[in-house]
């Protein structure tokens, strides 16, 4: 009972406050495509691949530099329509729809398996 009390004066506090409130209590807005990925360029995302570590720092000229168990690789990233696609050295390029809300991004292939990734600024891990 208390917890609808609460909900409901904090749901009167939030309409009595005007849009503005409103706005800083909605959940942050989804990106896709080339808003998500705008987001990321310049930036460094941090996650898990099967239990290992890895970063990713994305360059406005097309590189893409990644860190998986203290190794560096660099490949190109491009965006096809309203997919992130990445190319590494004797790989096979491999495409994902993008998304991101707040400091989260998340990719997901073809199959529908996805990777969920932290959102840090700059070259974070220096790459």
């Amino acid at each position: 009972m208390k917890i609808t009390t609460l909900s409901l004066a904090v749901a009167a506090a939030l309409m009595l406050a005007g849009p503005a409130a409103w706005a800083q209590a909605a959940p942050a807005d989804k990106l896709t495509g080339m808003a998500a990925w705008t987001a990321l360029v310049g930036n460094t995302v941090v996650g898990k691949i099967e239990s290992k570590d890895f970063a990713d720092y994305y360059l406005s000229d097309g590189t893409v530099k990644s860190m998986m168990d203290d190794q560096v690789a660099a490949g190109k990233w491009s965006l096809e329509g309203d997919k992130i696609c990445f190319v590494y050295p004797d790989e096979p390029k491999e495409c994902y729809a993008i998304e991101v809300a707040g400091e989260t991004a998340t990719f997901v292939d073809k199959s529908g398996g996805s990777i969920r990734a932290q959102i840090l600024k700059g070259n974070a891990k220096n790459m």
